[in-house]
């Protein structure tokens, strides 16, 4: 403030609120020597902090290797091999309804109409429809083949016992 000599700035200072007021201009040059020898002397006082920015820079280097290492998928998917997969079975139309194909020994495929019946096959339950069984019996035996399913009425049929076929069903359940 020009025109001002030192006790009237001092005196205008003190009248300021403490967050408008300016400190004085040091009066003695700053010695710098001094202020690196003290950032010196409390790094030899706390050494446990340099050992402690290393550990956290190490940390940082392991954290970033793990996350940017190339990486194999866990299990890698084989190419799936179709030439174990059996075609469809050829049938041949009975004039009973039923469908016939060759096959080792005797047995029934069930499927029915509503899907998900529970089927039983010589008194045997199989399972849920589709249901594809082998069944012992001799030849002309009766095979008698069931259908229940609820809030439905259940469906029954006779298959006679064929050497080396496979027979087809479609068992219709009625409300």
């Amino acid at each position: 403030m020009p025109g001002m000599d030192r006790r009237e700035i001092d005196q205008a200072l003190a009248d300021l609120p403490d967050r408008e007021r300016v400190p004085p201009a040091p009066a003695e040059a700053v010695n710098v020597s001094a202020l690196l020898r003290q950032g010196e002397e409390a790094a030899a006082a706390r050494p446990w902090l340099r050992l402690a920015l290393v550990v956290a820079l190490a940390a940082i280097a392991v954290g970033a290797g793990v996350a940017l290492w190339p990486r194999k998928p866990r299990h890698e998917i084989a190419e799936m091999d179709f030439s174990t997969y059996l075609p469809p079975i050829k049938t041949e139309k009975a004039a009973s309804g039923e469908e016939t194909s060759p096959f080792t020994g005797f047995a029934v495929s069930i499927d029915t109409d509503p899907a998900g019946a529970i089927v039983s096959i010589g008194g045997v339950v199989r399972g849920e429809a589709p249901v594809l069984a082998n069944v012992s019996c001799r030849a002309g035996e009766p095979v008698e083949v069931r259908a229940v399913r609820q809030g439905f009425s259940p469906a029954r049929r006779q298959v006679a016992c064929r050497a080396d076929t496979l027979v087809k069903l479609t068992l219709r359940l009625e409300r």
